[in-house]
């Protein structure tokens, strides 16, 4: 798996797997797991907000 930017749902999807591997290992944040880990997460969390836009009415109550 290539991490970049832009994420399609296949790339998506395998990250959530090697995220739930990370997970799972406890990396230290300052070793390589752990930085990788947060990068996946970061990008994984860009594509969710992407993809699950919430738009709230303007609606006020009566």
């Amino acid at each position: 798996m290539q991490v970049g930017p832009t994420f399609v749902e296949a790339e998506y999807m395998q990250a959530l797997i090697e995220i739930g591997r990370l997970i799972a290992s406890d990396p230290d944040c300052r070793a390589a797991d752990g930085q990788k880990l947060e990068g996946l997460t970061r990008l994984a969390e860009a594509y969710e907000a992407d993809l699950y836009l919430l738009d709230f009415a303007d609606i006020e109550a009566p």
